[in-house]
């Protein structure tokens, strides 16, 4: 037996990012096709790729890049926290990800690419454009997690959507449902869908509620939902704080919902506002069980208190 050459010695660095890294686990599919040995990290490794999705990170990839540069490794730095332009070649975009690099029990990945919406905090347009098909060829597990950015937006959500249905797939919208593109027909399929959280512990449904004037439509939604079989309680909405509104605008929306028993967990637009950062820690922390936002003190409630978090 002849043990064929390895041809590069390949590390792949994840500087950020909530998700094990989907460009990477096609990079590292595409190498290990070659016969290259792949590794997460970099120790030795003759290419690597670095990939940053926060533009926050930019500067610590770029240092991490150059590092491994000065160890004489061809270093490539992708994703979106570096530039919006760069993306994966064709033949590796279209390879099926080596979920076995983070050792993973469910699939992830995108069914769509794009939005139909142009929002002007959201870098998606400028990145994907408009919404088009991906498919579920993907799918290796009965546990999915769903990157799209605006699946019910699909032309083909009521079809993947039966899918998930008829082959008993447990389903993690982690991007969050467009509440306003909900029909009776929809919400009867998602009624149907096993939908779970990110730690699939419990039945979770994802939403969003980014804007003020959204919230006419939004509880009228909410009540379609409970009827169709959703109860609220099932319901987490994102609740982007801090683009273009007021801390009573936030806090009106996040009280509106929990009033209707619904989940919401604050988006931060600036991390170093701390008036958004102590909104956040009291909203999703559900420190609100507990106290009113303006008696919140973190640091002495969480040594007073045991409160559930809102795990996304």
């Amino acid at each position: 037996m002849t043990v064929p050459e390895v041809k590069h010695k390949v590390g792949l660095i994840q500087v950020d990012g909530k998700w094990d890294n989907l460009a990477l686990m096609k990079l590292s599919a595409y190498h290990k096709a070659k016969g290259d040995a792949v590794t997460l990290g970099g120790v030795n490794a003759d290419l690597v790729y670095v990939s940053c999705i926060f533009t926050k990170n930019r500067a610590r990839a770029l240092g991490i890049a150059q590092f491994y540069e000065t160890l004489g490794a061809d270093v490539q730095v992708g994703g979106s926290g570096v530039d919006l332009k760069t993306v994966l070649p064709d033949e590796i975009e279209s390879m099926q990800p080596d979920f076995e690099l983070y050792n993973l029990d469910y699939s992830l990945g995108f069914s769509s690419r794009g939005c139909i919406r142009n929002c002007a905090p959201c870098i998606v347009p400028e990145k994907e454009g408009w919404i088009r098909e991906v498919g579920l060829d993907w799918i290796r597990h009965d546990k999915i997690k769903l990157l799209d950015n605006n699946f019910l937006a699909s032309p083909k959500a009521e079809e993947k959507l039966q899918y998930f249905i008829d082959n008993d797939l447990k389903v993690c919208f982690t991007q969050a449902n467009d509440i306003r593109l909900t029909t009776p027909h929809f919400a009867d399929l998602l009624a149907k869908v096993n939908s779970r959280n990110n730690s699939w512990k419990r039945r979770c449904y994802y939403f969003a509620f980014d804007y003020p004037e959204l919230e006419p439509i939004v509880l009228k939604k909410i009540k379609m939902l409970n009827e169709h079989g959703i109860p609220s309680y099932t319901m987490l909405f994102y609740v982007l704080c801090g683009f273009n509104t007021t801390h009573e605008e936030d806090m009106r929306r996040i009280k509106l919902l929990h009033e209707r028993g619904c989940m919401a967990f604050v988006m931060k637009y600036h991390n170093k506002n701390p008036v958004l950062n102590k909104l956040a820690n009291w909203c999703n922390r559900r420190y609100y069980k507990v106290c009113e936002f303006e008696n919140f003190d973190k640091t002495a409630w969480r040594h007073e208190q045991k409160v559930e978090a809102c795990h996304v």
